[in-house]
């Protein structure tokens, strides 16, 4: 009887094509401004940068929220999140150092899963990341659940983070994951409200009365507010009126390509 070599399961295609990305740095690492909403014209004040990474699909994933949500629910969250913070800031770096522009002035947003905040390769990490670690913001996801955490655990998680100096942001705000549980646990520098709540606001007067409540809310008690997603003048004259801090959106800047140095390696 002749031996058949067993094919590969399409689980294991798709796993084999989140290693070889990684090993290869095949992602391309785009950064979308963050602008002072104290203006609602293009020319609003630069405050920071949201770093993008997105990889080559190949024919495996039909799109990037695929390749994440793959990754995600197969144990590769963590070395996903080290692997693209540490490629998205090396390569901002140099190409900021190239072009002479003076990146310490722009604070340099990030993505990560909480869950990575409890591992030795995040700390290891955050030993070594690219940049100051003043200029990161980390930006928490709603969408992860925070059940495997006690409050105790996220609130001294937060403590050290604020003593080493980098700030935190719950991203997708109003997408009704852990809603306004992860806000009381995380205690953040930043909101960003997400884009599906930001979409036409102008024509909708439920909306525009709960945002005009949470934004002050969060003025209140000291919290900086995103509104992401802005796409039209009207969106972004919205925003500015109830006094929401920054923006984000094609109404401002699409996300640009961040240029890569060729001969230079951006992640080990």
């Amino acid at each position: 009887m002749l031996w058949q070599r067993r094919l590969a399961t399409p689980c294991e295609i798709k796993m084999q094509r989140v290693n070889i990305t990684m090993e290869q740095q095949q992602f391309r690492t785009f950064r979308q401004s963050i602008v002072n909403l104290s203006e609602s014209d293009h020319a609003a004040p630069l405050h920071g940068f949201e770093i993008l990474n997105r990889p080559f699909l190949g024919t495996e994933f039909s799109s990037v929220e695929e390749f994440y949500s793959f990754s995600a629910s197969h144990g590769r969250s963590r070395a996903l999140d080290v692997y693209t913070i540490n490629l998205g800031l090396q390569r901002f770096r140099d190409a900021a150092f190239a072009d002479n522009f003076q990146w310490k002035q722009a604070l340099v947003f990030v993505n990560i899963h909480l869950s990575t905040l409890f591992s030795d390769e995040w700390l290891d990490l955050m030993a070594r990341l690219p940049l100051p670690v003043s200029s990161v913001v980390l930006e928490l996801s709603e969408r992860e659940g925070l059940d495997t955490y006690s409050d105790r655990d996220v609130g001294l998680m937060m403590r050290d983070l604020q003593e080493a100096g980098i700030k935190v942001a719950v991203d997708d705000v109003g997408m009704g994951y852990s809603g306004l549980h992860t806000l009381a646990m995380v205690h953040p520098d930043y909101v960003k409200i997400d884009r599906q709540l930001v979409f036409n606001i102008d024509h909708d007067p439920y909306r525009q009365h709960m945002m005009r409540s949470l934004v002050e809310y969060w003025t209140r008690e000291g919290v900086s507010t995103i509104a992401e997603g802005i796409e039209r003048e009207q969106e972004a004259a919205f925003f500015t009126e109830i006094g929401a801090t920054f923006g984000q959106g094609y109404w401002f800047h699409k996300p640009e390509p961040v240029a890569v140095r060729v001969g230079v390696v951006g992640a080990n």
